[in-house]
């Protein structure tokens, strides 16, 4: 090669020059280094690709390499439903491009750093009453996802526990119109709307509800 043979023998990365070649690209002719890889594969790389790192190695060494360096999942859990839910809590929390982040992530919850690993999550889950028809739900809203905060629960008890609705002083407790109803043995839509459309406060929508219950017999 009219640039000498001093690269012949020398080691780049898994490559080591055996020799020159020459090849032909978008009508040039170049001059390159006969290299093999140490999986026994043999290339023409050029000279400046090697002298400044860009190529190391072939490509099927590359490749075998960047799937060692990726994180393995040992879990056996991958495309459950435990899984999924697990995924989706860690993306709201974590994907700004999520559509749930500003609920989210956006204003403050985390995962806890136990949570992070899923074969944590699943045990906890597994121990802790999960099953197909539950959902995971925090207790407390305005906190993250962690041991103590969450639990399974039925979509109904998730509904009743999403931060838009209201809550009523009620015998010592903070409840929601529906509870009350529940609690009292009244109809909760006419709750609500002697509470909402007429006005009324809670103690006077029951008292009325209960009034309106015995006139009818059924109370």
């Amino acid at each position: 090669m009219t640039h000498s043979d001093s690269l012949v023998g020398r080691t780049f990365g898994k490559w080591t020059v055996v020799g020159g070649t020459q090849a032909t690209y978008g009508g040039r002719l170049r001059h390159l280094w006969d290299c093999r890889c140490e999986c026994g594969t043999v290339r023409g790389i050029a000279n400046d690709a090697l002298l400044s790192g860009k190529s190391t190695q072939c490509r099927d060494c590359g490749n075998r390499e960047k799937a060692a360096s990726r994180p393995r999942l040992v879990h056996g859990g991958t495309g459950t439903r435990l899984y999924n839910i697990w995924s989706l809590m860690k993306r709201r929390c974590e994907a700004p491009e999520c559509a749930d982040f500003p609920l989210y992530g956006g204003r403050g919850i985390s995962v806890c750093p136990e949570w992070r690993d899923f074969a944590n999550f699943r045990d906890w889950a597994l121990g802790s009453g999960y099953s197909a028809e539950l959902t995971i739900d925090r207790r407390d809203n305005n906190l993250g996802y962690h041991p103590d905060n969450c639990r399974w629960a039925t979509r109904t008890i998730q509904n009743r526990n999403r931060r838009n609705n209201q809550r009523f002083a009620w015998r010592g407790r903070s409840l929601m119109l529906s509870e009350i109803a529940e609690a009292e043995g009244v109809s909760p839509d006419i709750l609500r709307q002697r509470v909402r459309r007429d006005g009324l406060s809670v103690t006077e929508a029951v008292a009325r509800s209960i009034h309106h219950l015995k006139e009818q017999g059924l109370a």
